[in-house]
């Protein structure tokens, strides 16, 4: 009987000390989809880059065609609400028949606020607002509100807007004078 229980007690101990090196397989990571955190979607930094192409639409003056590309940069606050500046380079088709210069070149520099008129959660593209406030080099201050529309979703957005712009510069005559232009942008928004 001693030696039946001192077997016993060997192959006990035997099994234990082999189950210690064996090889255990552990779960795997469960599937599942990534999570979006769409309050970090909504802060931080973003920027657009724009191309526009307009007229001006003064009734008994010679109007004044232009093409500008702006580059704009700043901090999202939220889907409402963007602000930021921006820098670009603006030409105008026919100038010398207006503006009291022979340079047909410009460089605006102007600050910017920018939001959507609705959440864009739920929807692949949204109304937005845009207002650029700044001066432009060889002329003077610049306001410019448009109001457009967003494809895409909450970031990386293709947009189109429609934008009205007065601004003041001295015409051929010596005379400073506001211009009123309407013009189409077409950008891109990271």
């Amino acid at each position: 009987m001693k030696k039946l229980l001192l077997s016993l007690i060997v192959f006990g101990a035997a099994i234990s000390v082999s189950a210690q090196y064996r090889n255990v397989k552990l779960p795997d990571k469960p599937e599942q989809t990534d999570y979006i955190n769409y309050e970090r979607e909504n802060a931080g930094f973003w920027y657009a880059i724009e191309a526009e192409g307009g007229s001006s639409i003064m009734a008994q003056h010679t109007n004044m065609q232009y093409v500008n590309l702006s580059f704009v940069g700043g901090y999202r606050f939220s889907e409402y609400l963007r602000l930021g500046a921006g820098v670009g380079g603006r030409m105008y088709v026919t100038n010398a028949s207006v503006r009291d210069t022979d340079n047909k070149y410009g460089v605006p520099i102007f600050a910017n606020a920018r939001g959507n008129l609705i959440s864009a959660y739920d929807r692949d593209g949204v109304p937005f607002w845009s207002l650029n406030i700044g001066g432009i080099t060889n002329e003077g201050v610049f306001v410019s509100p448009s109001v457009g529309y967003s494809f895409g979703g909450l970031r990386n957005n293709f947009l189109i807007s429609l934008s009205y712009t007065i601004t003041s510069f001295t015409d051929y005559t010596k005379t400073k004078q506001a211009y009123s232009y309407v013009g189409l942008k077409l950008g891109y928004e990271f």
